[in-house]
């Protein structure tokens, strides 16, 4: 299912997918920090393996997260101004 672009949502439409962008920035903000965290201990304990460089790769997602949030958070500014 192919997504409408920001400009053909409605405003109503726009807030609720800001505020899901954004419980999914924090949920994933704190997995990731588990992550790093268990991975530290890891490495200390084991060695380095998968689990060490896996919360890079997550972290490239919240990126991307981030960024489509900033750009709802935009067009709903100019539809306000």
């Amino acid at each position: 299912m192919k997504e409408k672009p920001l400009t053909e949502l409605t405003t109503e439409e726009l807030k609720t997918k800001e505020s899901q962008l954004k419980k999914v920035a924090i949920v994933m903000g704190v997995f990731i920090a588990l992550m790093v965290l268990s991975g530290v201990y890891l490495t200390i304990k084991q060695g380095p393996s998968v689990f060490t460089v896996m919360p890079i790769a997550f972290l490239a997602i919240l990126i991307g997260n981030v960024s489509n949030s900033r750009k709802v958070q935009k067009e709903i500014a100019s539809r306000n101004a």
